[in-house]
């Protein structure tokens, strides 16, 4: 899925505002890097927990969504609507990697926390600064097609 492509989710009609996605994407990068540049496994958890209830429930307590919506809201950037699930998609992902880091940081793995990071860190870049959201095309390929096939069997 390109940039300007879009798809419309058969799953549900649950639709959330893309600039606060992407603003909470910059978010992303900039603390996966102070984690992994200080080797800091709370910010780490942190993460982890904000991407959780992302992911996993309406995003409601996450302070990066909040803080979000406070930037979009005082510098007006319009609202654009996408597809929620996708985006909750690419939340547990970013949950996976989040998580993944800490461990690895946890277990003085430094070199493999950094590789992970620096994963995390190219999918966040991508979707805060162009729009692409890796997740989100793993999700559109890859997860809808095995719904409908096992829906079909």
């Amino acid at each position: 899925m390109l940039k300007n492509q879009t798809t419309t989710c058969p799953i549900s009609s649950e639709k959330v505002n893309e600039n606060i996605i992407r603003t909470i994407a910059i978010q992303v990068v900039i603390l996966t890097v102070i984690s992994i540049v200080f080797n800091n496994y709370i910010i780490s958890l942190l993460l982890t927990l904000d991407f959780s209830l992302r992911a996993f429930n309406s995003g409601k307590f996450s302070l990066l969504k909040l803080i979000s919506k406070q930037v979009v809201t005082s510098i007006n950037i319009k609202v654009k609507p996408i597809d929620a699930a996708p985006k909750k998609f690419a939340a547990a992902l970013g949950f996976f990697f989040s998580l993944v880091i800490a461990v690895l940081q946890i277990l003085n793995l430094l070199f493999t926390a950094k590789l992970v990071g620096f994963v995390l860190i190219f999918c966040a870049l991508l979707e805060g600064v162009a729009g692409i959201c890796l997740g989100c095309i793993v999700y559109t390929y890859f997860v809808l097609p095995l719904r409908k096939i096992i829906k079909t069997e």
